[in-house]
Formats: structure tokens, sequence, C-alpha cells
């Protein structure tokens, strides 16, 4: 008799991390671009209908709007002009800068100039020719906001505003001026021609003759203005300028007369641009410092003489290299010394590791080292004195040095202020006849080019009259349109898909349940469709099926009784038929096989037989009594009876030996063992039952079940080892 495995039954469950299994390495190095291929092709239809729409919504609005013509001209600063008025009056090509350039375009823009073209057109007495119909947003903006305005009036009980009478009739028309400058401003366009000296003038209008007589008046006003503008500023300047300078002269000769006088009164002698008694200090203090240096290194030297001779005559030979003999060159006496006392130094060396350390020969040229070292000693003696009497002579001289240069500040102090004084005052004619000199040069220069009538600007085109529209442009506003939806549509087609939480394909299942696509099948057609398909895809669903055979052999990994669950997250994601598939495959390349419907949803079987009710006391049934047809050893025995469609009534009796002993009694002669376990979504059935199954494949229907239900599943500590894959079904 057949008994189930002991590691069937309760399994350890160890639990498993509900989120996705960490990427590889290898899986950030690239990105699928077949999957982004796949996003954005399911995503194209929102993003072709946003251009769509956004594209005959541009269309239709630029249709609506005004028709709209523009009156070009071109205004030359004229380089030649100016280049002559530099010739003859010496002065700087100020037209030609970057920055007067741009002035002259602000000019163009001024409400000042505007006004002047609202005068010389005389405008004020046809105010109606620079009217202009509204956009029809701009149209239901205004609408929009004078209905909020009457609303909140009459919510609080106000009063709409009515604009005073203008009692005086100059106010009146200088506002209906100021006004239609305004209008001409927004109609005007300025720009500087790339980086020349050639200002292009455009004017809007309603009308093409209207554009023309515009912009004629803004180049005539703006002519006429620079002249004007030019001759008065002139005159202006050149009465400051002889007042100033006049004053500037006069004041320039009482401050040097002012200055002379203070150093005569104080006896001031100056050398250069210092005083005789600065000059000695200074002097003095560099003089000091440079005393202080030597010093220093005096007594140092004389430091390192005194620890030399207190080191003894074994330290001579190495102290005499660092006392120099009063900055002279080498002594060739203690030269031959240091070479004798090194001479005899290897010598006894030599002798002693010949004949021994207590030979005479040794004992002669130790007595001789002794006395070399003795000379070197009275060497390092001598210059050791040397440098204490440097080191005093140098301490001396500092001495000195200090007192002389005691006296000398105090000698100076006494100049302080009168220095400072005098100071102040040669600053103060200094600037006065700077600014003198340069004021005289302005007015030369501001004389010359009064005297010169030129104009340092002429028109180079003049005001055309338009053939055609200029706006609105259908082009541009159809393509930024289509931009528009683009973008937009772009971005609801990325929000979709980031926030997609169904799972579609398999590159879903794989990246949010870490578990192969065993297959990707077609849900199963009714019976009238099927032929419309073909042989080609019932072949295709048999080799998915063949698949998952092969996937759950290699997952179990042992020979006898093998026993699969079919589970799901949802009901109606075909999981009962593939169940039912997968055993009449098995059963058809003769495998016996017993599918229990433990889900209780699938087709019933003839014989009547049920779980729950041989858990009543019923007798077990043979193999062959449950089959469903005597030419496949398959049988199918469903978990209650034919009445009862509720899946919590077989696990109630799932954890019990009656249980067990009632499957191994039926699955006497089968292989496999196929489980249809209800979907998670209907109870716990599916985990009542998880302790039965060797291995467990779970079906997920596109789009059915969103990824957290199906993570939750293959999360739970029932299935996280029993897992072999999953299969996709599609439609």
């Amino acid at each position: 008799m057949n008994e189930l495995p002991t590691h069937l039954r309760f399994t350890d469950r160890r639990g498993i991390d509900p989120s996705p299994p960490p990427a590889t390495g290898q899986a950030e190095d690239y990105i699928d671009l077949r999957e982004v291929i796949r996003a954005c092709w399911r995503q194209a239809w929102v993003v072709v209908l946003c251009v769509v729409l956004f594209a005959a919504l541009a269309i239709a609005y630029a249709l609506s709007l005004q028709p709209r013509f523009t009156s070009y001209a071109t205004i030359l600063l004229d380089q030649d002009r100016a280049a002559l008025v530099e010739l003859i009056s010496e002065q700087q090509i100020e037209a030609l800068r970057d920055g007067i350039v741009q002035s002259e375009v602000e000019i163009l823009k001024s409400q000042e100039l505007a006004l002047r073209v609202v005068d010389d057109l005389d405008l004020a007495a046809r105010p109606g020719v620079l009217d202009t119909a509204a956009s029809p947003a701009a149209a239901a903006l205004g609408g929009i906001k004078a209905g909020l305005g009457a609303l909140v009036g009459g919510m609080t009980g106000g009063t709409p505003e009515v604009a005073a009478p203008v009692a005086d009739e100059a106010t009146r028309l200088t506002r209906l001026k100021e006004k239609l400058a305004l209008r001409l401003r927004g109609q005007l366009s300025v720009q500087r021609v790339g980086r020349s000296y050639v200002l292009g003038l455009s004017m809007k209008a309603s009308d093409p003759a209207l554009a023309q007589e515009l912009a004629e008046g803004y180049v005539d006003a703006y002519l006429e203005f620079g002249r004007a503008g030019d001759a008065a500023a002139l005159d202006s300047a050149v009465a400051w300028l002889r007042q100033r300078t006049d004053d500037l002269r006069k004041a320039a000769t009482e401050a040097g007369r002012a200055l002379e006088q203070y150093r005569i009164d104080n006896g001031l002698v100056s050398v250069g641009s210092r005083l005789l008694s600065e000059q000695e200090v200074s002097e003095l203090m560099s003089q000091l410092i440079l005393a202080e240096a030597e010093a220093s290194a005096a007594r140092a030297m004389a430091a390192h003489g005194a620890d030399a001779v207190a080191s003894g005559p074994e330290a001579a030979l190495a102290n005499l290299a660092s006392l120099s003999a009063d900055g002279a060159g080498r002594d060739q006496a203690i030269d031959t010394l240091r070479a004798e006392y090194l001479s005899l130094s290897r010598e006894r060396s030599r002798v002693a590791e010949r004949f021994g350390p207590r030979h005479s020969e040794v004992t002669a040229i130790d007595a001789r080292l002794a006395s070399v070292q003795g000379l070197l000693f009275e060497e390092v003696e001598r210059r050791a004195t040397q440098a204490e009497n440097r080191a005093d002579v140098q301490t001396r001289r500092v001495a000195a040095l200090r007192e002389g240069l005691s006296s000398a500040t105090e000698n100076a102090s006494g100049d302080t202020g009168a220095q400072y004084e005098l100071l102040q005052l040669q600053e103060t004619a200094e600037s006065y006849k700077q600014l003198y000199q340069s004021a005289l040069t302005r007015l030369e220069r501001t004389v010359n080019q009064l005297s010169l009538p030129i104009v340092d600007a002429r028109v180079l085109t003049a005001p055309d009259t338009p053939t055609g529209a200029s706006s609105p442009q259908k082009a541009k506003y159809a393509a930024l349109g289509i931009a528009l939806g683009g973008f937009l549509g772009a971005l609801i087609g990325l929000v979709r898909e980031m926030t997609r939480t169904a799972l579609r394909t398999s590159e879903d299942v794989r990246r949010a349940l870490g578990l192969p696509v065993l297959a990707t099948m077609r849900k199963r057609r009714p019976w009238w469709r099927r032929q419309l398909t073909g042989a080609r895809r019932d072949r295709a669903r048999t080799n998915a099926l063949r698949s998952m055979k092969i996937a759950v052999d290699g997952h179990t990994r042992r020979s006898g009784l093998r026993t699969v669950a079919f589970i799901s997250a949802r009901s109606g994601e075909d999981r009962e038929g593939l169940a039912y598939e997968f055993a009449v495959m098995l059963a058809g390349h003769g495998i016996p096989t017993l599918l229990l419907d433990l889900a209780q949803d699938s087709r019933r079987p003839p014989h009547g037989h049920s779980l729950v009710g041989m858990m009543d006391g019923a007798p077990e049934p043979a193999f062959e009594a449950l089959t469903v047809s005597p030419e496949l050893p398959l049988a199918h025995l469903p978990g209650a009876a034919a009445d009862s469609r509720d899946p919590g009534e077989t696990a109630v009796f799932a954890g019990g030996d009656r249980m067990a002993e009632v499957i191994a009694a039926v699955s006497q002669p089968a292989q496999y063992i196929v489980l249809d376990l209800p979907a998670a979504s209907e109870g716990p059935g599916a985990r009542a039952f998880a302790e039965y199954a060797q291995t467990a494949i779970l079906v997920h229907r596109a789009g059915k079940a969103s990824d957290r239900e199906v993570q939750s599943l293959a999360a739970q500590p029932d299935w996280d080892e029993k897992l072999c894959g999953a299969v996709l079904v599609e439609g």
C-alpha cells in the first residue's frame, strides 16, 4: 500500500523575505531593450491620442486668432560718420560700443518715444485703430474673471466699482495718450542684427497700411529724438564744463600756494618723496635687523664650540668639521692632521687584526693617535674661543645700533605731525591739478563735437507694406501642439507604466516573484471556437504542459510518488483547467495519475466519491473505481460531494491522520498526485493542503491579480521552497 513519505507531512516552514529577491550584479549591468520596447508599444496609443488631440486644439486656436501684419525697417548706427567725428574732434567712438547699441534699443522701446509717435501721428484722434480682437483664451479668462468678481461682490453685498469721471479734459487726453503708447510698445519689436550696428524694427497691426504708417512714425520720431537729445545734452554739458573748469583751476592754484607756504613755515627738507629723518630711521632699522641676525648666528656657533670642548678629545675629529675658521677656506694643516689620524686608525686596525692588540707596534700607533687627538682638540678649543669672541662683538654691535635707532626715532618724532599735514597738502594739490586737466580736456572735446552737425544714425531700410499676415503661424502652433502632446502623452504613459500593479508579461512575473516562467499560454477557449485556432496552438499547449512536467521532475529529484499542487491568487485564472490538462497529459502517456479536485470548481466525475465522504467513514475505493475513462489511468477525486461548492469544507480534515490514510489508499498505483487547490482569495484551503505537496506551480492570468497579491502568495512559508515556476495565462 502506498504511504505518503514522511517528508511530505508537516514540513519545516522557513519564512522568506516577501520583498523581491535582490538583483544580481549581472542584472544591473544592462537594460532589457525588448522590455523597454514592449512598454513603449503598450503606451503608444496614449502618446498618439495626446499628440492628435493637442495638435487639433493648437490648430483650432491658431485659426481663431485675428491675423496680424508686420512692417519691417532697419536703422544703421553709422560707423563712418562716427569715425569722422573722431578724426576731427579727437574723441572716442561712443556709438560703436556694445553698451551704446543696447541703449539705442531701449530708447526705441521707451515710453517717451511711443508718446512722440502718438503725437506725431495724431493717434489720440483715432484711438480705435489700435484695438485688436481678444483671443478666445483671453476672452474666456476675462469672462471667468468678470463672473467671479460679480459672484464675490454679490456674496459680500458690495457694489461694482465705477471709475470716477475725469473732470479735466487735459488729464483725460494725457491718460488716453499713455494708454495708446502702451499699446504701441506691445506691438513693437526691436532687435540688434547679430553683432553689427544695425537695429531691426518691426511693427505689428491689424491692417497692412497701418503697420507701415506706425513703423514710419517710429523711425522718424527716433531720428528726431536723437538730434534733439544730442543738441540739448551738448549745450548743457558745455555750460557746466566751463564753470567747472574755472572752479578747478582756482582751487588747484590755491592748493599749490598753501603747500609751499607750509614747507617754508616748518623748515621741512625732503629728499624725493620722504623727509630726511625718515630715511635715517629706515636705514638704521635695516642695519639693526642684519646685525641681530648675525649676532644670533655667532651665539649659536659659540654654544656649539662650548659643547665641542665639553665632548673631550675623543670627539675632536667629529666636531672640528662643524667649527669654521673665521669663514675662511679649508685649513691645510688641519686637513693634514685629519688625514694622518685616519691613516693611523686604519693602520692600527690592520696591525691589531694581524698581530693582536697587545703588540708593540699597536702600542706605538696608539701613542701617535693620542698625540694627533691632542692637536685636534687644541684646534677645537681655539675655534670655540674665536666663536665666543665673535658672538661678543656682534652683541655689542646690536646694542650700539639699538641706541642709535632710539636717538634717531626721538629726533624724527617731532616731525610726525608736520609730515602728516604736509602729505595732506600734497595730495590735495595733486588732486586739484588732475581734476583741472581732465575737465579742460573734456571741455575741448565737447566743444569740437558741438561744432560738427553730424547725425550718428540713418535709415538703412525704409518700412515696407506687408503683403501677408505674419501671425498666427499655424505651423508653429501645430508643432507646439505636437510637442506638448507628445511630452504629455509620454509622461502619462510613463506614469501608467510605473503604476501598473497587475502582472501582465513574463518579465513582470520574473521581476516580481523571482520565479522562472515555465510557459505562457492562452486561456482555454470554448469548444465552438477551438476549431479556429488550429492544431498549432494545441501543440504549443501540449509542449507547455510537457515543460511543466520537466520542471516538476527536476524540482522533486526523486523516484516514486510525486505530488504537485496548482495554486493561484484569485479564482478564474484557469488554474483548474491547467491542473486537469496536466493530469490528462500524464495519463495520456500511460502514467497513473490521481487528480485531487480540492477547489471543487472543475468538472465532476460520474462515480460520486469524495474526500469528505471518506472522512465520514465511507470505505476507500480502489484507484480503478475513480478513473474517468477505461482508456486513461487517471483517477479523479473531488474534495466534497457534488452539491457542495465550499472549498473550506475539505480544508477542515486536511491536518488529520485519516486524510493522509485516504490519500495513501486511493493513490496506491499512482505515480503522480495533482492537487487542484483553491485560490488564495477564497480562504485557507490552499495552505491547509500545502503539506501534501512536494512541488507547486503558480498559475497567474495576466491582469487578473495585482503584484502584491501574487507576491504575498509566493512569499508564504508553505510555498517558499516548493514553487518550481509560474505559468502565465494570457487572454
